[in-house]
């Protein structure tokens, strides 16, 4: 064998290196570096239980255009590596039971919407807690609230001063939904909020909604997100929400 200069070797490494390439299959050979990476996906069974939920919403965006606000924008600033350690994109949002304050028939009944609030109180046997989030209508929670505590008769109905009774069944619709009324139009997704195992769930809420305010001004003027809890009962919130509805008159 003829001795072989270092060019010249090196001119045959390349040669077989250029032919062990041309036999790889060509999903090995022509890898794309332009070729988007995709995340883990789940392919079987049923998406883990979140401890918290965003609903995103735009009247004006695209559908594409709020998940990209909610995967590329949103998602990453609720989340950490200690605290809220997952967040699920595009998820079902959970069973909500709402009960819509009708004004017209509120001011027939001659009563405020703090008197009507009050009667709820009462009728549910828990107050009412604001609900949080970013450009959402005035809402409340009510915690633990059932369907049942609503609908049957009671003696707890609130009494006002002068003898009348406010009776919610009389100013008020119930219905179950998976968003505000109100959005029905609009572009919609869902955001699962998971935290560690051992952190102290009572400081959800307080640290989601001041990171929330702290990526409002990176927002759309447009975009709301509403703030509500996971629930133990078929994705079904544990608790009751209210709003005011729109004025038809």
């Amino acid at each position: 064998m003829p001795w072989l200069n270092r060019p010249q070797l090196a001119r045959r490494k390349l040669l077989a290196c250029l032919a062990l390439l041309a036999a790889l299959p060509a999903s090995v050979a022509q890898v794309s570096p332009a070729e988007p990476i995709r995340p883990p996906s789940l392919v079987w069974g049923a998406l883990p239980d979140g401890d918290l939920y965003l609903l995103v919403a735009s009247p004006r965006l695209s559908k594409p255009e709020v998940v990209q606000l909610a995967d590329g924008t949103i998602g990453p600033g609720v989340g950490d590596d200690r605290f809220v350690t997952q967040v699920w994109s595009n998820v079902p949002a959970p069973i909500q039971l709402w009960v819509t304050i009708d004004p017209a028939r509120l001011r027939d009944a001659g009563l405020t919407l703090d008197q009507a609030l009050k009667a709820l109180d009462q009728k549910l046997g828990v107050s009412a807690q604001p609900l949080q989030g970013i450009g959402i209508a005035a809402s409340w929670f009510y915690p633990k609230a059932s369907r049942t505590a609503l609908s049957e008769r009671s003696d707890t109905s609130l009494k006002l001063p002068d003898g009348r009774v406010a009776d919610p069944a009389m100013w008020t619709e119930v219905a179950y939904r998976q968003y505000p009324e109100p959005w029905n139009d609009w572009q919609q997704v869902a955001l699962s909020l998971t935290i560690h195992a051992e952190s102290d769930r009572s400081s959800l809420h307080d640290v989601v909604i001041g990171r929330l305010n702290q990526l409002a001004q990176k927002l759309p003027a447009d975009v709301s997100i509403l703030m509500i809890p996971g629930g133990p009962r078929l994705k079904e919130v544990d608790g009751i929400f209210v709003t005011l509805g729109a004025e038809h008159r």
